[in-house]
């Protein structure tokens, strides 16, 4: 109960101390609007970046995927970029707006998005994606904004999460034109308050945006969604299963595997007596009836008698010809045995992945079997994956960009002794 109170009692300050801004954001507020490039097409997408980071190889890559796609492309700065940055941003984009960091990802998506509705702007199709991710180039990236600009769903994500209540993931996702001009969406955006709160951001902004979504009967569509990884899952034999729970999270693979295969081993246990073919029924018999070898064991201090006699029984065996292959009867039981671990496993994984945000706990499989080429900053931060586990699932991708992006994930720190106010902001998702 006190922990409650502290949390909500933090998260009112928070609030009452950003109240004077946010009440200045009622109207979007742009520090300036340049455009040096002229729009092709009816495909927009709405890209935000934190200012203080800088712009960074992969963000570049992530516009250049744009233009290739025919995007036209409105980065939306949270804060003022330096004069070279800024040139830069103008050559690669089709529009930059700069404003204040208010409200983070969710307050830019807002602002951008009654600005652009007020001037009249009427897209085809309009992505949203944040610079909470790394991009990696590739045909896998280009391959991923061609599906957020396919028109068959009203919205498309790349992922989706059911912790607190299920919504699309906001870092990267499209809507239709329809969607972007739905009065009731731009209802829902004018009502947001761009609180700077990760908890208000989620629950009030992507819980909110997509329940507001569902309201209005929109189809809605996931790239990587768990339906599509189970597909790959099933795909696999036991020892593929087996070998890609290497790239799952630390707490995921200290799991006995044993455990999982109970339920097969059971199942042989009652299913192989009554397989049992009458010839492998026979041998069984007249096995049973010859007299066993006596097994020569060590007792006391070795002699040279006992290895003598251990090296006669071991050439003996050596001699004795392999047993035949099971019967077929025998090879249905293995094979439903299989089957049952196979089954037991994949299960397993996809309630793994499933629990909470698929980004996070399921960033090894889709990368590895799906070839997703997104990945959220924050892995290590939050104590998800270690950077061994990062260079491992990031060893296709160039090594001088994949050291970069490691080294930035290993930068931002891992939780690991932090105690104090440090300890309960992380506890509570307030950071």
């Amino acid at each position: 109960m006190a922990t409650r109170l502290v949390y909500h009692l933090y998260c009112v300050t928070a609030k009452i101390r950003q109240w004077p801004l946010v009440l200045r954001e009622r109207r979007p507020v742009f520090i300036s609007d340049e455009s040096h490039r002229p729009a092709q097409g009816d495909a927009y997408a709405i890209v935000v970046k934190y200012a203080k980071f800088g712009l960074t190889p992969d963000f570049l890559d992530l516009l250049q995927s744009l233009e290739a796609g025919a995007v036209n492309a409105i980065v939306v700065c949270n804060g003022r970029l330096d004069a070279d940055s800024r040139a830069l941003l103008l050559r690669s984009a089709h529009r930059v707006l700069v404003r204040r960091n208010v409200g983070r990802d969710m307050g830019a998506y807002r602002a951008a998005t009654l600005y652009l509705g007020k001037q009249g702007l009427k897209p085809g199709r309009m992505l949203y994606l944040n610079d909470s991710l790394f991009f990696l180039k590739g045909k896998e990236l280009d391959d991923m904004v061609s599906a957020l600009c396919q028109r068959r769903f009203d919205v498309t994500g790349t992922f989706e999460n059911h912790e607190k209540s299920h919504h699309v993931g906001s870092y990267a996702l499209a809507v239709s034109g329809a969607v972007f001009s739905d009065p009731d969406v731009v209802r829902f955006w004018q009502r947001y308050r761009p609180y700077d709160l990760r908890p208000h951001a989620i629950l009030r902004g992507e819980v909110g945006w997509s329940a507001c979504i569902k309201q209005r009967g929109y189809s809605i569509d996931v790239i990587y969604g768990a339906e599509k990884l189970v597909h790959q899952l099933n795909a696999l034999d036991l020892r593929g299963l087996i070998a890609v729970t290497q790239v799952m999270r630390p707490a995921f693979r200290l799991q006995p595997l044993d455990g999982l295969m109970a339920q097969s081993m059971a199942a042989l246990r009652l299913v192989e007596p009554l397989s049992v073919s009458s010839q492998a029924r026979a041998a069984v018999v007249a096995a049973s009836a010859e007299p066993a070898a006596p097994v020569v064991t060590a007792s006391g201090t070795p002699t040279l008698a006992s290895y003598r006699a251990r090296r006669a029984q071991l050439a003996q065996q050596a001699q004795t010809p392999p047993p035949s292959p099971p019967a077929p009867a025998d090879d249905q039981a293995f094979k439903v045995a299989e089957a049952l671990a196979r089954r037991a496993l994949v299960d397993r994984i996809m309630m793994e992945v499933t629990q909470g945000s698929q980004i996070h706990l399921g960033f090894g499989l889709f990368r590895t079997l799906m070839r997703c080429p997104i990945v959220k900053k924050d892995l290590i931060a939050r104590d998800i994956y270690f950077e061994h586990d990062c260079e491992m699932i990031l060893q296709d991708v160039e090594s001088e960009m994949r050291s970069k992006i490691v080294r930035e994930m290993v930068n931002r720190g891992r939780p690991l002794f932090v105690q104090g106010r440090r300890r309960f902001l992380l506890d509570h998702g307030l950071v």
